[in-house]
């Protein structure tokens, strides 16, 4: 507990030094058509950001990456991702800026994770960058399903996302390939190279049939454990789908299957609904600042507590998103970076934006 209070005051020291700059609503991306959503961020080194995000009126196979070299305040166009399957789309990106070298790659190395559709298939496929963005090439496909189609009963896969942990990197995924589950969530590993990756594992599998979680976010907590965010899609009793976020917390990340579930409860009574994203900073005290955004709300929802207990509802300047992303930046731990598009069903054009606050001062934290 000492190492971990030592670590967070000395995180919170370094970056006071060198704090990087506040701002609303800045434009990463503005299409001339369509919407574009599921906006995705990676730090590299230096105040240098990746970013990218769907557009699925896309017609090439192709996704972009944009880059800013001055902590996301401008952004340019850098490179772009293609698929060597003629007729797959791109979308639901996530990238992982490899901090230590895995396999045939270097650290400093980027990955990329999208769900390549067709009029056929749905393939969990990476992608990689070795020179910070520029250039890519596919390197393996960790999962194959059904077209798109979220009927139960049809079998794709979706929503990948990427972690590094324990020297293995874990790619996280939703799967309605299971005849006994409407939708479940699952992950598959590989330790040694990107083109080896394990058998799928369920992380959360409910059994009523016609449960749908979905869309999986991890972050790792200071007391070594692991807290994984998802939507929790369940029939209310008009037969509709409602989509309140719900957390397990487990000691192993590859391991949350037998873990309980728990809702998110907030202390303004707000129901956090849709596209959860999870990140955890280090000021906050001994544990630190568990931060989760969803699709629905202007607003975070933050614990203190390691997950325990009542969340906290901290209004945001940046504006709701499908699937908005929450992260903290690595130069500056006191902020918080926030990425989005276009709101769920949105159809108009709408950029993504970028957003740098300071948690710091929503949270009162002082010193």
């Amino acid at each position: 507990m000492l190492l971990s209070f030592l670590t967070s005051f000395i995180g919170l020291a370094v970056a006071a030094t060198n704090p990087i700059d506040t701002f609303a609503n800045v434009t990463v991306f503005q299409p001339d058509s369509g919407a574009v959503s599921y906006a995705r961020t990676e730090s590299l080194t230096n105040g240098t950001l990746l970013a990218t995000w769907s557009d699925f009126a896309a017609a090439n196979n192709t996704i972009p990456i944009y880059r800013s070299a001055d902590n996301g305040f401008s952004w340019y166009t850098f490179g772009s991702v293609t698929s060597d399957t003629e007729g797959r789309r791109l979308v639901q990106p996530h990238l992982l800026y490899l901090n230590e070298s895995f396999g045939d790659w270097d650290a400093g190395s980027v990955l990329l994770a999208v769900n390549a559709v067709d009029d056929k298939s749905t393939n969990i496929e990476v992608y990689g960058s070795a020179d910070s963005g520029e250039s890519w090439s596919f390197v393996s496909t960790v999962a194959t399903g059904g077209k798109a189609n979220t009927t139960n009963g049809a079998t794709p896969v979706w929503e990948p996302f990427l972690m590094m942990t324990n020297h293995k990197v874990v790619c996280y995924y939703s799967d309605q390939r299971d005849t006994q589950h409407g939708q479940k969530l699952s992950h598959q590993t590989t330790s040694e190279s990107l083109d080896a990756w394990g058998s799928a594992v369920d992380d959360v599998a409910f059994s009523n049939y016609s449960d749908r979680p979905g869309m999986t976010t991890v972050a790792k907590l200071p007391n070594g454990k692991y807290i994984l965010t998802f939507e929790y899609a369940m029939l209310n009793a008009t037969g509709k789908y409602r989509y309140p976020i719900y957390y397990k917390i487990s000691n192993d990340p590859e391991n949350f299957g037998t873990e309980k579930a728990y809702r998110i409860n907030v202390n303004t009574g707000v129901q956090p609904n849709g596209g959860p994203y999870v990140t955890w900073s280090p000021i906050g005290g001994v544990n630190g600042t568990i931060v989760v955004s969803d699709s629905d709300h202007n607003s975070i929802f933050v614990n203190r507590a390691l997950g325990d207990g009542i969340w906290t509802e901290v209004k945001t300047p940046a504006g709701r998103a499908y699937s908005r992303e929450v992260r903290i930046p690595t130069n500056d731990e006191t902020k918080l970076r926030i990425a989005g598009g276009a709101e769920y069903g949105q159809t108009d054009p709408s950029q993504v934006l970028l957003t740098i606050m300071d948690l710091a001062k929503a949270l009162n934290i002082t010193s």
